[in-house]
């Protein structure tokens, strides 16, 4: 199990741009490494189902999983393929994004 599961929702107006964000995610679970080693236990990133209210007009999610607080923070400030994908999002018009990080305390 993770140590640390982020979570990330980006407001993504067109399904082109939904489309291409989806595909950078793909390119970003394979190019993540640190010190030549994969890092991310687990990546996952969907779209959001459609006319749901609840969405609050977050179209994208993605869950990251990492095995403690000092490879995400590598990712955020550190990762070169996280770098390029940050990069790549600006150009997406992209409207909002939200990300929380936690540390499980349940595991059912």
């Amino acid at each position: 199990m993770a140590g640390i599961i982020r979570i990330t929702m980006f407001k993504v107006p067109t399904q082109a741009s939904r489309d291409t964000l989806l595909k950078n995610y793909e390119t970003l679970s394979k190019t993540a490494v640190k010190n030549s080693t994969p890092y991310i236990l687990s990546l996952q990133a969907g779209e959001s189902q459609p006319n749901d209210p609840r969405t609050q007009g977050y179209s994208i999610v993605a869950k990251t999983e990492f095995k403690n607080l000092e490879d995400m923070k590598y990712y955020e400030d550190s990762c070169e393929a996280h770098r390029w994908f940050k990069a790549e999002v600006k150009t997406l018009g992209v409207e909002g994004v939200c990300c929380v990080f936690y540390e499980p305390s349940v595991v059912a």
